[in-house]
């Protein structure tokens, strides 16, 4: 198989595991270092069952990883630098003609993510 051929098929499939918002928001609550499901959930707004199966699709493809201490599981983004991709991804939201609540929007999530 071509290598450009690979890649994008690897590329290409990276990106629809991140084409969930809750995935995204998991990447960035990651940042910083590792979290449990609980405060996930708590941070995320969903239950812990769709927090549960948001990580075991980014643990399949290699995003996130887990450390068991006792009955507690802690996730942690393998590579790090994907957040800061994803930050760096926000440039591509900014658009002619984009509301003013996208812009402020943008503008504050880049502050936050950036802490």
């Amino acid at each position: 198989m071509p290598h450009r051929v690979l890649v994008t098929r690897e590329l290409a499939e990276l990106l629809a595991v991140l084409g969930h918002p809750h995935r995204v928001r998991i990447v960035e609550e990651l940042r910083d270092g590792e979290c449990d499901v609980t405060t996930l959930r708590d941070t995320l707004g969903i239950s812990h069952s769709g927090v549960s199966q948001h990580l075991m699709l980014l643990r399949a493809h290699g995003i996130v990883c887990e450390r068991r201490q006792g009955r507690h599981v802690y996730y942690r983004l393998r590579r790090p630098a994907m957040a800061s991709w994803l930050l760096d991804a926000t440039e591509f939201l900014e658009q002619d003609g984009e509301t003013q609540e996208l812009h402020e929007a943008i503008r504050k999530t880049r502050r936050d993510w950036a802490e």
